[in-house]
């Protein structure tokens, strides 16, 4: 088996192993894409203070979040229509985080059931939710997230409307998919990902298929998951969700201090700063950047999460050092999966637990829970 020895070794694998309208479904952002870019340029502005004469010569990575101790501080990011980027990632992912013990978040457009995934990983699975544009749809899904045991309900707000994605565009990336000769080109020259996804079938918006009508046509199905993001989503109705609601509420999609109160006040237990992964506006901060703002304003008792750009170890070294209490990540692990199956989603996690010690290790912290501004390098600056 093929050893990686980082996140992007198994991106440019996965990039040779996936087609191009799947890997660039999966790389896409906003517009221009400079979202993207900006995340991961952000977190390489930000320096760490090495720090030695300090004994770390055992290092601590669990954390606890929501009551429950994990094995480390980062999880796995909701990512839709998975499944389409390798066939059986959802479970994959979920599997590997039982037993990596991490969370894993499904995407309400995920192509696996809530249901399916409770079973494989009742401890560990959370869920994403999108509020529809029928609320019945939203406080069912509420409903059956909650009898399934899932004690974590992540409702994501930064959808009022689709973004614009040059490269799905440009690539005629629709659902159903449309037979063209480019299509056909495209997949015949990636022939293990054509024969695993024609062995496990083409993927569907497994959460959303009870509520459209039996025997509806792949397009019927791909404009009901359209429906499932509503512009009228405020705080008075994300209180309708908090009282709906009997486990830990977080919200996703926070960059301001306003956004980040408004859903403090309707009762949020959590919130994760999150830009999409620069999927939805060009021009949006990087969320390494709208961190620090966010937590001022939540205060200190709030559970703050990151999303977004988070590539390496010392990625959510430099996250915790800003405020946040956890990282979540969904890029990283879909190149494990594009890359090399349930075993390259292994590898992203022990590439990410690998840097993230070999980090603290060079910082002089031992225990996470020690960990604070004071290990950001401070530029000094020439007296007036």
């Amino acid at each position: 088996m093929t050893k990686f020895s980082t996140i992007d070794d198994l991106r440019q694998k996965a990039r040779k192993r996936l087609p191009k309208i799947a890997f660039d479904y999966l790389e896409g952002g906003a517009n221009d894409e400079s979202n993207v870019r900006r995340n991961r340029s952000a977190f390489a502005e930000i320096l760490l203070k090495p720090e030695y004469l300090v004994d770390v010569a055992e290092r601590d990575h669990k954390t606890t979040l929501f009551g429950k101790e994990y094995n480390a501080p980062f999880g796995v990011s909701p990512v839709g229509l998975a499944n389409l980027l390798w066939p059986g990632t959802d479970t994959t992912l979920a599997k590997m985080a039982k037993d990596k013990n991490i969370p894993y978040v499904l995407s309400a457009a995920g192509t696996t059931s809530i249901e399916e995934i409770a079973k494989i990983a009742p401890e560990h699975a959370w869920f994403q939710l999108y509020v529809s544009h029928d609320p019945e749809i939203t406080f069912d899904l509420i409903r059956r997230a909650e009898n399934t045991g899932i004690n974590v309900l992540v409702v994501t707000v930064d959808i009022p409307v689709s973004s614009k994605r040059l490269r799905e565009i440009r690539n005629g990336f629709t659902l159903p998919f449309k037979i063209t000769p480019s299509l056909i080109a495209d997949v015949v020259r990636h022939p293990a990902w054509l024969a695993a996804t024609l062995k496990a079938g083409i993927p569907e918006f497994a959460n959303i298929k009870p509520y459209v009508p039996a025997g509806a046509n792949r397009q019927t199905r791909a404009t009901a998951m359209a429906r499932q993001h509503s512009a009228s989503v405020d705080e008075a109705f994300l209180g309708r969700i908090r009282d709906s609601w009997s486990g830990h509420l977080v919200v996703k999609g926070i960059l301001s201090p306003t956004t980040a109160k408004a859903a403090q006040n309707a009762g949020a237990d959590g919130l994760i700063v999150s830009n999409h992964g620069g999927r939805q506006l060009a021009s949006a901060p990087a969320t390494i950047e709208a961190l620090p703002a966010v937590r001022a304003a939540v205060g200190p008792d709030m559970t703050v999460m990151l999303d977004s750009g988070i590539r390496e170890g010392s990625d959510i070294v430099k996250t915790l050092c800003l405020g946040a209490d956890f990282v979540f990540s969904g890029r990283t692990f879909i190149y494990g999966t594009g890359a090399a199956g349930a075993a390259g989603a292994t590898q992203a996690y022990e590439i990410l637990i690998d840097e993230l010690d070999r980090t603290l290790a060079q910082i002089g912290c031992s225990k996470l829970k020690d960990i604070s501004p004071s290990y950001l390098w401070q530029p000094l600056h020439a007296p007036r």
